[in-house]
This record gives structure tokens, sequence and C-alpha cells, in this order.
């Protein structure tokens, strides 16, 4: 096959017949993923550029196949790997689990060819094309354009540009992309370059020599076609029908190693449904999630709508002649012929009643690959397989798989198998199609936390706890699931990634009997502090080697800070105390605190003397005091009175896990009304405020140091239930980012989060399973998702992280940690959650009981 680029100079493309062409990158914003609102709004920047076009225009959706050492390098992206060794060794290991996947991209392109307006530009097109052609028959290489044709073709496409980029971003192609472009189509899913906005292209023979302050296309590897395979018969007599069924490209490729063979089967779509509608015609879109590599491309020739209206005008006279053709036969006029008349009637009744609405004449090419001869028919009979139930039709042309080769590639005109197959649609029924939508997900660069899953192609999750807040964004972090889902695992991992990657502090509240966050605090890296609030020695059934080790007394544990231990520890006095603001019991807490706080030996018991002394003169003092000594007899307050116990060292911990399984708190019902809050114990008044005073701790480490600060509140109630704690947590969430700290919660409900307005600026949302279809519905609905779609109901229901698959086992533990996630852009995806892979935490994060049966 002739090669029809000649040159390449930026976005320009020089073609051997004389023609110019122009490239272009999209990045749409919405995904197809998406539903209600941002599904629309998807469909409508569509039809707005569907609108826009004139002329023959090319759209091309391609995949890559993004190698390890890719993502890798976004892991590793602004981290200096000699001061963090650590991350250094869990990014390592991730390299090693994605050796073992099959990852891939998508990019979209946009090209189309520039034609000029005047005589003169369509004389310089025959001149370069007479050229080309001398050239050729002399052995010449390809002359490089003038950089008279280079300016007068880069004003022609920046006017283009215009045009187009109103509904849908683009930026101009590079001169890398375009030799990527065209170096990966004979090798498509076997040794493929890379797709890099750099001066060179990875595993190709491909070059770009620098001169004249422009790229000039060098060397493009020589490429052998064989339709239908013909060389892999050998010497053998083969039957000459065989080749009937061969409908595929073999592509044979020089390399260094030796020859690379690529088998690539093309289709073109011959028939569509005559009626559109959205969603649900949106293939295109499945196309790119159809669990293997598809490139697909959309040949345009767009029409006025005065050219479509007398086009049609002209097929209407035709179709209703027929009428008379059919008057003598006793069977009438067939059925299909009425219904043509229908559809043009209809079409033109849409092209009278806007101006705006012009025809499209679309011709959809679509190839799958693979590196034997079987997988690549076996995928292209599921890709035409796939489609069958909603009247798509896909064909595989005998004697055409070159020109749909071709077809799929830019510079080169629409072939004629393409042209015979094409459809008339109007731009708003061509939009239906979706042919691009975003198909980013997750942060530019971050750790590896898991791979997305929608429609059985992989790609990377990458996440960075800091992304948010860097980026003039709100942060924090929300997980919610039923029991089971895996919550405590994903915050979990994210404590990981706040150690590993940013050698940040983490807070964390663990409400579990077994400890489950003491393992992991000691399998990561540096100091590590667990905090038991109730004696171990109080249950039989704790640990052996657990005790209570330190104390949580404010005034002491922020010793020297006294605006900080006189805030905290009255906010904590006051809760546990339940003690009105305007009252003289409160005044007193306050006199006592100021007397006490920023002594050398101010305590908790230090204010119990000081209340007493205050006590013989003031009555409110006196009863404080009785209180105060009433409660320190009960033992579940030796964390805040004892004084063998030394304070937690908020400054030296790098991570801190609070053990408050045995503190009760109050529930629903003793909260809902003052009658019966007046009725609650005192230990669970006690539960309630030290919950508050860890909060508060939480906020003092996070957001009084350089160091980025987590704090992770699982089973976010506990916290979110009282107005304090709910104050502090939306104080992490509003403020956080210009202190470098964030939250993140995990609880079973959106409800648990707290008031709207924090539940609305929590940014990376997860929804777990749910088999309650209401709770379900609550879920889509925080999530940003439509609750009425019934496929992302079928999804949290019995899609995500299923119980009884039909795997059994084996793939239950395979499915564990999916979730519908909701990222920085506000885009939806399903992943599945990794762990981080470092060192013992992969067994650590696991919380699943093991029951011992005698």
């Amino acid at each position: 096959m002739e090669n029809q680029i000649q040159d390449i100079s930026g976005n320009l493309v020089f073609c051997a017949d004389g023609s110019v062409w122009a490239v272009w990158r999209a990045h749409p914003r919405e995904s197809a993923r998406s539903t209600g609102k941002q599904l629309h709004e998807l469909y409508n920047c569509t039809v707005t550029f569907m609108k826009s076009l004139r002329g023959e225009v090319m759209l091309a959706s391609l995949c890559e196949q993004v190698q390890p050492h890719a993502i890798i390098r976004r892991c590793l992206g602004g981290i200096d790997l000699d001061e963090n060794p650590h991350w250094a060794e869990t990014v390592h290991n991730a390299w090693d689990q994605l050796d073992d996947l099959d990852v891939l991209g998508r990019s979209y392109w946009i090209a189309k060819p520039l034609a000029g307006t005047g005589w003169r530009d369509g004389g310089r097109a025959l001149l370069r094309a007479a050229g080309a052609a001398l050239n050729a028959g002399l052995g010449l290489p390809p002359r490089p354009a003038s950089p008279q044709a280079v300016a007068e073709a880069q004003a022609l496409a920046r006017v283009i540009e215009h045009e187009l980029g109103g509904a849908i971003p683009l930026r101009p192609a590079t001169e890398a992309e375009l030799l990527w472009w065209l170096c990966r189509a004979p090798v498509r899913g076997v040794r493929e370059p890379q797709l890099e906005r750099a001066s060179t292209v990875h595993n190709t023979g491909a070059t770009l020599s620098r001169g004249r302050s422009r790229a000039r296309l060098v060397t493009l590897r020589g490429t052998v076609f064989d339709e239908g395979g013909r060389s892999d018969e050998g010497k053998r007599f083969g039957n000459p029908l065989r080749a009937l069924n061969k409908r595929f490209l073999k592509c044979v490729t020089p390399d260094d190693d030796g020859l690379v063979v690529s088998y690539q089967a093309n289709l073109v779509l011959a028939e569509m449904p005559r009626a559109f509608t959205c969603p649900g015609h949106e293939i295109l879109s499945r196309l790119a999630n159809i669990g293997f590599g598809v490139d697909y491309a959309l040949r345009i020739a767009a029409k006025t709508n005065d050219e479509a209206r007398a086009a049609n005008r002209r097929r209407t006279r035709d179709l209703m002649s027929q009428d008379d053709e059919h008057g003598g036969d006793t069977a009438g006029v067939p059925a299909d012929v009425h219904s043509a008349q229908e559809e043009i009637q209809h079409k033109n009744a849409r092209l009278g009643a806007s101006t705006t609405e012009i025809e499209l004449e679309v011709g959809v090419v679509a190839c799958v690959w693979g590196e034997t001869a079987d997988e690549c028919d076996a995928r292209a009979k599921t890709l035409r397989q796939m489609f069958l139930g909603g009247e798509y039709k896909w064909e595989r042309p005998l004697g055409g798989q070159k020109q749909l080769y071709q077809a799929l590639l830019p510079g080169y005109r629409t072939p004629l198998v393409v042209r015979e197959c094409s459809q008339n649609l109007l731009a708003s029924d061509c939009a239906m199609l979706l042919p691009m939508s975003s198909a980013e997900f997750g942060d530019p660069s971050g750790a590896l936390f898991g791979m997305v899953l929608d429609g059985g192609a992989i790609t990377p999750f990458l996440f960075d706890p800091t992304y948010g807040p860097t980026h003039d964004s709100s942060g924090g972090v929300a997980v919610i699931g039923e029991l089971g889902s895996g919550k405590s695992v994903v915050l979990k991992n994210l404590a990981a990634v706040v150690r590993l990657m940013l050698d940040g502090r983490v807070i964390a509240i663990d409400r579990t009997r077994s400890r489950e966050w003491a393992p992991v605090a000691k399998a990561l890296p540096g100091n590590c502090q667990v905090v038991d609030i109730i004696d171990p020695t109080l249950d039989s059934e704790r640990a052996a080697d657990t005790e209570l080790r330190h104390s949580c007394d404010p005034l002491r544990v922020f010793h020297g800070e006294t605006k900080s231990s006189t805030g905290i520890a009255e906010t904590f006095f006051a809760s546990w105390l339940d003690l009105e603001s305007n009252s003289a019991e409160r005044d007193a807490l306050g006199r006592a605190l100021d007397q006490v706080s920023g002594s050398p030996t101010a305590s908790s018991n230090a204010l119990i003397d000081v209340l007493t002394d205050h006590g013989t003169t003031d009555p409110a003092s006196r009863g404080l005091a009785d209180r105060l000594r009433r409660l320190r007899r009960d033992p579940i307050t030796r964390p805040i009175f004892d004084p063998e116990l030394a304070p937690v060292d908020v400054l030296a911990a790098d991570m801190v896990v609070f053990c408050t399984n045995e503190v009760p708190l109050p529930n629903t019902l003793e909260m809902s009304n003052e009658r019966m809050a007046a009725r609650i114990p005192p230990r669970k008044l006690f539960g309630r405020a030290f919950h508050l005073l860890i909060a508060a701790i939480a906020k003092e480490i996070c957001f009084g140091t350089e160091r980025w600060g987590q704090f992770i509140c699982d089973e976010a109630y506990n916290v979110t239930g009282t107005p304090e704690g709910q104050q502090i947590a939306l104080e992490f969430v509003r403020d956080g980012r210009k202190h470098g700290a964030d939250a993140a919660f995990g609880s079973h409900s959106e409800s648990d989060l707290g008031d709207e307005v924090l539940r609305g600026l929590i940014a990376v949302r997860m929804l777990g399973r749910h088999r309650d279809s209401g709770l379900a519905r609550h879920g889509l609905a925080w999530l940003g998702v439509d609750p009425g779609d019934t496929r992302y109901q079928e999804i949290v229901t019995k899609d995500l992280s299923p119980l009884n698959p039909a795997g059994g086992d084996e793939e239950r533990r395979a499915r564990a940690g999916e979730f519908l996630v909701r990222d920085h852009a506000g885009r939806v995806g399903k992943v599945k959650i990794l762990t981080q892979p470092y060192r013992t935490l992969p067994q650590a994060v696991l919380t699943t009981p093991t029951v011992r049966r005698p």
C-alpha cells in the first residue's frame, strides 16, 4: 500500500494527492457513563459540534496500550524518592501488579482536509500532487512542504479550529502524536508505541528531525499487508474457497527483533435503525467499553440545511412516484416504501423547522485486532453479535480490508466501500451515537488506588489526596456502603497513601472490638500510637498484649499551648457535663481553666483542685468539683485523670489510632428531644464528649504543622452525631485546604455525614454495595447520579462486589472492593480498589472475621 503521507508540520499532514489535513485532539468534559443531566449535557454539546461541521470531516477514537512504566511515572510525579524510600518500594511493587494487566487508554481525534477558496489554491494542490508523483517515479524522497504552504495551511486550520471548538475543547495535535497514530496502525495490539507529547515516538522506526523551526517526517517503517493471511498457508495447497472466510488484514512490520505480526479485522456499519432515542443508541460509547481494544472512525460528509432540503425533495419525488409504480399490484405498495415515505417527510419537517439543522452522510468504521487470526476473528464476531439486538448490522467486506484500514488514518479520502454503507442522518440524530465522551478518570498523578472497570475495559484510577485542595477545589473523601462492602479497607488504603506517598500525619478513630486499625498503623512506617480508651483488663476477651498506655487529658496533651488547651478542654468538659453556654457552671469552668492552663502542672486533677478552692466562695465551682470527683472514680475516665499515664504525643506521632469500642454513645432516640437527652447516662455523655475531644485533637494536629494531615473518621456518625463534632468535621472540609489537611468519612448512609452543607462539600465520593433499594437510591442521588436510573440501581444492588457470583468464592474474593466513584472532576465510574502493596499492609487491612467451627 502506497504511503499517502508526505510531510508533517505541527498538526498539518501533507499528502501525495496535494491535499493538506489538519488534526486536533478532542477532550470532552462529560462522560457517557453518566446519566440524567450530565448525559444530556454531553448530548447537547455533541449536537452543537455536529451542526458546526462543514464538508468532509473525520472523527476517530483510538485505543492505546498503556505500559506500566507510563503509569508508574504518573505515580512518581513530584515525589523525591531519596527522601521517601517507602513510596519507591510501594510503587515498585505496584509495577509488578500492572505487568499482569492489559491496561487500555482512549483518545479522540478530529481530522479535516483544508480546502482553499480560489483557483490559486487548487492549482497549488495540483502542483504538489504532480511533484509527489514525479518524485515517487524517480525514486526520490518526498520533498518537505514549503514555508509558504505551511503558513497558509496554518491560517486555514486556525479558522476551522474556532468553528469546531465551541462545544468540545480542542487542541492541535503534535508531530509526535501524529507519528504515533501512523506508526501504531500496522502494529495494533503488538508492540504498540506510547502516546506521548514528546519529540520521539517509542518502539518505532519513525524519527523527527529539526530544521527550519519545524518537524519533518524523515522515515516511516514499511509494512507488508496480506489480506486474508495467505502467507500463513505457506507452500501447502489450500482450498481457494477458504479465503472467503478470512476477512482480516495481516500486517507484517519489520522490527529490530524480527517481524511484528498484527491481525486486524475491519468492519463497517451497514445498517442502522430508522428511529433514534437518547439514551439508548449511544453505540459508539459502548464500543469504547466493549472489553477489548476497538478503534473506530466516522467518515462524515456534511451538507448545509439548504443543500439537504433540496436533496430530500428529490428523494421525496422518487419515493412518492413509487405509489404509481405499484398501483397495478394487487398486494399494494410495500410496507417498507410507506415507512421510507414517512421517514423522509419527518426529516423534511425537521429540516424546515430548524435552519441550523444539517444532514450528514456518515460512514462508521471499526477495527479489532489480535495476536492470532483466530483471536482477531473471535473479537470481530463478538462486536458484530453485540449490536444485532439493536438493529445495528456490522459487515466485514471481503476484499475491502485495506480500504477500511485506510479509512482509519488521516490524509486518506473516504474509500468507496465506506461510502456505499454510509447513512444519511440529521446532526441531532448522529449526535445520539455519542462518538466522543470523556475517557479520563481520576487524578493526573498520585497513588494507584484502583482500576476502572467499565464494560470490561481496564484503566488505572490514580488518587492524590492533595489534588483538590491544591487546585482551588474542595477536598474530603466519603465512603458509603452496607456492612462488608469494603468501606474500612478503602479508608485504610487512604491512610497508607497519606503515610507512604505524602509522609503526612493520620488520625483515625477505631470503633471495632478487634482494634482493626492497630495492625494497619504498625504495618506502616514511622511512629504510631494506638490509644486505648478503655482499660483492656476490664475485658478478658481483649488481646493479652494491650494495655492502657496513654492519657488524653487535653490539659496535658497540649501542655504549654494555653489557647489550644483552654479552648479544647472547655469544649470537652462542657459537653461531658452538659453545661449550657450562659450558665454559672460554664463561667466557673472557664475561670478555673484560665488559672490552670499554661502552668507546668496543668491537668484535669489540678482543675478539680482549683474548682475546689473556688468553691469556698462560689457554689457553682463547688458543684462542678463534686461532679468531677464523682466521675473520676469511674474506670472509664482513666485516660483523663490517671496521672501515671503518659499523654499522647501529638507532635511526635506519625499516626494516632484512638480505639473507642467500649466507649458508649447516646443513640438517636436519646438525642431526639430535650426530655430524653436529660436522662442520658453519664458514661454516654463521656463517650460523646470524648469523640468530640478526638476530633478537636485531630484538628490541632492537622492544622498546626506543615505536613499534610488526614483525619479518618470510620463510622462517621460517632463524630457527626453531635453539633460540636459536626462543626469540627465541617471545618476540616471547609478550611482544611488552607492548612494542608483534610478529612475522610465512612458510614452506611450519606445521612450520617452531617447536614446538607457537609455532604455537599465532600469532593470524592464512593458508593459501595447496598442491597436495599431505598439506601441505594439515596446513595446514587448523593453520588450525583439519577436515582431513578434502573441501570445504576442494578449495579449498586447486584453488581458491586456480589456476595453470590457465578464463579463462587474465588470470584467473590477477586471482585471484592468494587465501588461507584465520583472523582474530583465530578466524573462517575466503576472502580475496584487496590490495596497499596507495601510489605505486610495487604494482610493488615483485611477485616473479614475468621469463624472457628467445632
